[in-house]
């Protein structure tokens, strides 16, 4: 019996001391990590460099324009964990890859904010990030879509990419169902009817009036996604009187997409809507523009996980309520990604 109870002892002294020194180890890790602040950073990034051919037109004797050759984006990712729950995400872009007076490119902060998990199923967002609207808005890099430059609907209607400034919540809802609420500055369009113009990229923009998005998603069959956006902004000329002749314009934006995948295809189906209460026939502003609209259609094949063709059409009107065909476009776009 003693020497029973004796090797019993052992066995028990040598489980505590296995459990202390795993605890121990654990403690020098954390600690290790604690003291190395670049363990808790994230780095990343990506570029574009685009070669456009443009053929002879016919009726005009030469080119639409020159061959281009243009280092279209050089985007560099930098985040850092604070906790596990709170951390800081961060996007510097140069554009056109040459920037400065009467250079072609831009040199921008496209995101800068802090996200917080709140709760294990709930986030919120502070800063600057881009819109939850449309399918690329959020999602550009190169290998996400098709074609070499991004489709016109987007870039025109949307308009990606689009960031504001302000605060976003979050919702997993289950089940494949999220949905986002935000708050941020809007659109200032004073010199026109241009929407993409209207953004302007939190660069002491005006911000007399604010806007409010949101959008519900939903993802909870495979291979399929859909979701829809909505965003109402109280005046888009920011309180200028003069800016397109009325004291306010308000608008709202209306988007929704769907996309399924089976064995290989993939289907897209998108539209956006944008609708302008008040725009006036002044300051060269047309009337007509009060409705801009577009829609999008695209199929698309991966024979491997790596190549894909795709074929895509949009038709995209910038004057849509007046009916103004000078300001229709009718795009078709094909090709291969690799």
């Amino acid at each position: 019996p003693f020497s029973a109870q004796a090797a019993q002892s052992a066995e028990d002294l040598q489980k505590q001391i296995d459990i202390l020194a795993q605890q121990v180890e654990a403690l020098q890790k954390e600690q290790g990590a604690s003291s190395n602040p670049f363990g808790k950073v994230s780095l990343g990034g990506y570029g574009e460099l685009h070669y456009n051919h443009y053929n002879q037109d016919p009726e005009l004797g030469g080119k639409q324009q020159n061959d281009e050759v243009d280092l279209h984006r050089f985007v560099l990712f930098v985040g850092y964990d604070f906790t596990d729950k709170v951390r800081f995400f961060s996007e510097f872009e140069i554009e056109h890859g040459l920037a400065g007076e009467s250079k072609p490119g831009e040199v921008e902060v496209e995101q800068a904010y802090i996200e917080i998990d709140t709760t294990a199923n709930t986030k919120l967002k502070l800063g600057q990030f881009l819109i939850p609207v449309g399918i690329i808005n959020e999602t550009h890099e190169p290998n996400t879509f098709y074609g070499v430059e991004r489709n016109t609907l987007e870039k025109e209607i949307i308009p990606a990419t689009w960031w504001e400034a302000g605060a976003m919540f979050s919702q997993d809802l289950g089940a494949g169902l999220t949905y986002d609420v935000a708050v941020h500055s809007g659109l200032n369009m004073a010199a026109g009817s241009d929407i993409r113009d209207g953004r302007k990229k939190v660069a002491k923009a005006a911000a007399n009036k604010g806007a409010a998005t949101g959008r519900i998603r939903y993802a909870g069959i495979p291979g399929l996604n859909l979701a829809s956006s909505v965003q109402y902004q109280q005046d888009v000329n920011q309180d200028d009187p003069n800016a397109l002749g009325v004291e306010e314009v308000s608008a709202r934006l209306i988007e929704a997409h769907a996309r399924y995948t089976i064995a290989g295809v993939t289907a897209t189906v998108q539209k956006a809507r944008w609708d302008f209460n008040g725009m006036a026939d002044q300051a060269g502003v047309a009337a007509h523009t009060n409705r801009q609209e577009g829609e999008l259609y695209e199929l698309s094949f991966k024979p491997t996980d790596n190549l894909g063709v795709f074929g895509r059409y949009e038709d995209v009107n910038t004057a849509a309520s007046g009916g103004h065909e000078d300001a229709a476009q009718m795009v078709s776009t094909y090709g291969v990604n690799y």
